[in-house]
Formats: C-alpha cells, structure tokens, sequence
C-alpha cells in the first residue's frame, strides 16, 4: 500500500484527511515558505510552496506519496498569509469585513519511488459580512486567527461572518479534497490499494 506523508503540521488537514479514512503519517517539512504579496504571482507562489513542501520530505523516504499544501488569501489586490500576531490579526479581520476575498491552496503529490510529481490549484470564494469593532475584538480573543491564513478559521466561530462561499469549502480549511481526489486517482491510488473503484457500479 502506498503510504500518504503528510508533509504538514497543520492539524485541519490531519483531521480531513482522518474524515476521509485515508491513511497517513506526518512529516513537517523544514522549509521556509515563499512570501509574496503580488497577487498576481499567487497561483505560481502556492503551487511553489507545495512542491517545495513535498520536495524536503521526500529525501527521507525510499516509498511512499508525499503530499504538501500551501494556502493563502488574497483579499484588495493583496496575499495575505498567516498573521504574525494580534496586531497583524486585526488587521487582516478589517481587510475582510465586508469584502469578498478569494482562498488559494496549492496541492502537490510527489511518488518518492518514481519521482512523478502532480501539482493541482483549488480556488474559492468567500464574502464577509461588515464586521463591527466588537466583533473583531471578540474574534481576536478566540485565538482562532492563530497558525490561519487569512486569520480565521471557517470551521469554527468565524462561520458567523460569512455571508456565502462560491468554491471548495474544504479549501477554506485547509485542504481542498476534490483537488487531492483528482490528483491521488492520477496516481491509481484508490484502487492499487484496493479501497473501491470509482468508476465501478455499486
């Protein structure tokens, strides 16, 4: 069977990846990630980082399928990773309030056997509604934006400030599943482990 490494320490994309019951272990890439705010460098800046991610964890391996990830936001023209602190957080809350924001995540898969590397592109949006200063300061005393792109976390108590999405919501955590989908079924990862045929009648 073909390990998946997770080459992560994001705990979104360990718990997805446990919902979806596919097997994996983990392995923190120790890289530095590519800042840049252009946006219009995004799609080359995520896909960059998730096969650089991949790429550093695949040297201490012989087999196996190493899967790194990048995500970012992009909101006025302008990435924004992971906020530095509360300061930065804040920041970044009052970039979204009331504005639609666009969530990149590059998805890379590298065989360490073969050396086969797919890269995949997911990309969603998302509108905030307009958010009162009490509701920036109540967020911001969560602890959620911590470890976040973007500074929120969907999946809990900022679900409140959206208004809709228009994409992936898994890309919003973290993890874009129908673009990991598509590129493991590259990999005939499914049935060279014998899980199911997709393609087969039930």
């Amino acid at each position: 069977m073909d390990t998946i490494i997770l080459a992560s320490k994001s705990p979104r994309r360990r718990e997805i990846l446990s919902i979806l019951e596919i097997p994996f272990i983990v392995f923190e890439p120790q890289i530095e990630e590519i800042v840049d705010s252009n946006s219009r460098k995004v799609v080359s800046l995520v896909t960059s980082n998730s096969r650089r991610k991949a790429i550093s964890v695949a040297e201490y391996f012989t087999n196996g399928l190493i899967l790194g990830v990048d995500t970012v936001v992009v909101v006025l023209n302008r990435i924004i990773g992971k906020p530095s602190d509360e300061e930065e957080a804040r920041k970044f809350l009052h970039m979204l309030s009331g504005n639609r924001h666009t969530v990149y995540s590059g998805v890379t898969v590298l065989d360490v056997k073969t050396g086969r590397i797919i890269s995949g592109i997911s990309k969603t949006d998302v509108i905030f509604k307009k958010l009162s200063r009490e509701e920036i300061d109540y967020y911001i005393g969560t602890n959620e934006w911590v470890d976040k792109a973007g500074g929120y976390a969907i999946q809990k108590k900022a679900a409140f400030f959206v208004k809709s999405i228009i994409g992936s919501y898994y890309n919003v955590v973290g993890l874009p599943v129908e673009t990991l989908y598509e590129i493991l079924m590259r990999f005939d990862y499914f049935t060279a482990n014998g899980q199911f045929h997709p393609l087969r009648k039930l």
